[in-house]
């Protein structure tokens, strides 16, 4: 009977969005804010309701505690971004066209976190995109939100074209669509995999990828800030992550499927480093939100590629929560932009980052030699490469206060992280133990993201700096090349308020900048 009732509630979620989004639109633009917002209540009550629940099997939807917590975050954010948006939007006239397309978007999200069906997911996928698309394209005469739109439609398709292939695969392998009957399969020790369930797993970590907006096809994640601001928190504090939750979700298969992981690891990996680096030639706020978030999901994808899915879990919601934040926050960001420039940070002290990361090293390796590392330690040699900038920062006006002080907030901060990736290791799938050659390449990014970091910052005015910060500054040219791509597969149509309709092509691309 529990099986019965926690089956109504999960279909219940995405049916409130969609009678929200309904009713919103016969009523006038404040009651159907309110409408929006009461739905939005709804869903995270039902969500969080959820979450104290028994975890009963069932065949049409996943109740476990990675499908509840990220059902509950969905929610939660919704239920921001809707508040925030009913001021931010007040007196548009486009507001009913924003509230119909905010609740439809919500309703696939849920359908994708709640789904025990493949075929469902891959509907429920489409329609995040194509409702997306929507709110993408609220101001439809912006050459570049077009363009942008343009190109983010065309590698939604790619990615549904991936999901929906290693779905025949999975078929073809355990003949059932019901995602649970076919990760019950990989549950059992020894388990290898045939060469269809090995193209599944490239398939899957491909349309990850695609979904997390990694390199060569970030452009349109960086471009589509000039959507409205719920827009871009929406998008990025919960659309963006359903890659990482796809690999959660596929976590038994991924295990399992050693070159799927090696293009993670590639791919994701050199996306964390370059982006995280694009981040600091950048002004705008945005743009450099946009930035963080393209950096953030890789790191996210590298750590489900290493088998840690509690820190992956802890990832996503920590930066769902983050970036909602920051962007509904993005005015004020400015204004302490523009106090920072009226005392500018002095240049941090040369040696110490050095000096730091030779003490990191050293420890790390000793431990390593002794087998005192855990399987994540290159990750852990992550956070103390973070506490090593900030202990290196804090002689500077960027980061005032005394070494002892800044050692203890170090501390403090990996003493909560511990704890967190405790409880949500405790929650996520199994841990995987990733091999020597993952460590390795993740320890090699991570120094090479420390040792750029501390040339653009210690020492801006040498060759290698200047020349770094210009290729960094253009991304390394590698959105142009998609860009071209892009338009020679399929050209742009010209926003239709134009004073004549065009065709976008390559020739053109210039203008649009």
């Amino acid at each position: 009977m529990t099986g019965n009732w926690t089956d109504l509630a999960l279909l219940l979620v995405p049916l409130v969005y969609l009678l929200a989004a309904g009713l919103a639109g016969f009523a006038a633009p404040r009651a159907g804010w309110r409408l929006v917002q009461g739905g939005n209540a709804l869903a995270l009550a039902l969500a969080l309701g959820l979450d104290l629940a028994p975890h009963p099997v069932s065949g049409w939807f996943l109740h476990d505690p990675v499908n509840s917590i990220v059902l509950s975050l969905v929610a939660f954010i919704g239920l921001v971004v809707a508040r925030f948006s009913a001021h931010y939007l007040d007196g548009d006239a486009g507001q009913a066209r924003f509230q119909r397309w905010l609740q439809v978007t919500l309703a696939c999200v849920a359908v994708v976190v709640t789904t025990n069906h493949y075929l469902v997911l891959l509907l429920a996928w489409a329609g995040i995109s194509l409702s997306l698309h929507q709110l993408l394209m609220f101001y439809p005469e912006r050459k570049r939100a077009a363009l942008a739109a343009h190109k983010k439609f065309l590698f939604a398709r790619l990615a549904e074209l991936c999901l929906a292939a290693a779905g025949c695969l999975l078929y073809l392998e355990h003949g059932t669509l019901h995602i649970d009957g076919m990760l019950a399969a990989y549950a059992e020790p020894g388990v290898s995999l045939g060469l269809r369930e090995q193209l599944a797993a490239l398939l899957i970590a491909s349309a990850a990828m695609v979904k997390c907006a990694q390199f060569p096809m970030h452009g349109w994640l960086i471009q589509v800030v000039e959507a409205p601001t719920p827009v871009s928190a929406l998008l990025h504090a919960g659309i963006i992550n359903l890659g990482g939750y796809l690999l959660l979700l596929m976590a038994p298969l991924m295990a399992l499927a050693a070159p799927a992981k090696g293009l993670l690891l590639v791919v994701a990996g050199l996306t964390c480093v370059i982006a995280a680096l694009v981040t600091m030639t950048r002004v705008s706020i945005k743009v450099l939100l946009a930035w963080s978030t393209v950096a953030q999901m890789g790191l996210m994808l590298v750590e489900c590629a290493l088998g840690q899915y509690g820190l992956a879990l802890l990832h996503l919601v920590a930066h769902s929560c983050y970036k909602a934040y920051c962007f509904l926050a993005a005015g004020g960001q400015v204004e302490a932009y523009l106090r920072q420039r009226l005392a500018p940070p002095a240049q941090a002290p040369r040696a110490a980052a050095p000096v730091f990361a030779g003490v990191v090293i050293a420890i790390f390796g000793g431990l390593f030699a002794t087998g005192w590392l855990t399987p994540d330690a290159s990750l852990w040699l992550l956070f103390a490469l973070m506490a090593l900038v900030l202990v290196s920062e804090r002689g500077s006006t960027l980061v005032r206060g005394s070494a002892l002080r800044a050692l203890a907030v170090a501390g403090g901060l990996a003493v909560a992280y511990a704890l967190q990736k405790f409880v949500f290791t405790a929650l996520a799938p199994a841990a995987v133990a990733p091999g020597l050659a993952a460590i390795l390449w993740c320890v090699a990014l991570f120094l090479g993201l420390l040792g750029a970091y501390w040339v653009l910052r210690c020492r801006p005015e040498s060759a290698l700096a200047r020349r770094l910060y210009r290729n960094l500054f253009a991304g390394f040219y590698l959105d142009e090349w998609a860009t071209r791509i892009t338009l020679a597969i399929w050209p742009a149509q010209l926003p239709p308020r134009a004073a004549s309709k065009q065709v976008l092509t390559i020739k053109q691309l210039e203008g649009t900048r």
